[in-house]
């Protein structure tokens, strides 16, 4: 379950044509990655020992500040459309969403 789709939000509206928001468990918080439909998942390349815990530690590293979203192009979001479905599985799953260490600093 770790490297697979915890749950799958189709998306509307010309910047999220043809994408999904597919939330992963990652440190044991959610974590929602914004996939295009006619691509490969990233929890399809667990086959190939790419795991989506992998992909979110390696987008992480590349950001200044980590974050609970990911859009296509690896960047962190801020939608508030998209943090609400992140906090509806949030919510319907039990999981925590991901906080960044700058916000768990001040949220603790």
């Amino acid at each position: 379950m770790i490297n697979d789709v915890l749950a799958s939000h189709p998306l509307r509206g010309k910047t999220f044509k043809d994408c999904v928001l597919n939330v992963y468990v990652y440190e044991a918080a959610l974590v929602g990655v914004v996939e295009h439909t006619q691509y490969r998942r990233i929890c399809d390349m667990n086959s190939f020992g790419f795991t989506a815990q992998d992909y979110i530690a390696w987008r992480h590293q590349q950001q200044e500040h980590p974050a609970a979203l990911i859009g296509r192009d690896g960047r962190a979001l801020n939608y508030s459309e998209l943090r609400r479905l992140l906090y509806q599985t949030a919510e319907e799953s039990g999981w925590p969403v991901f906080r960044s260490p700058v916000e768990a600093s001040f949220l603790d």
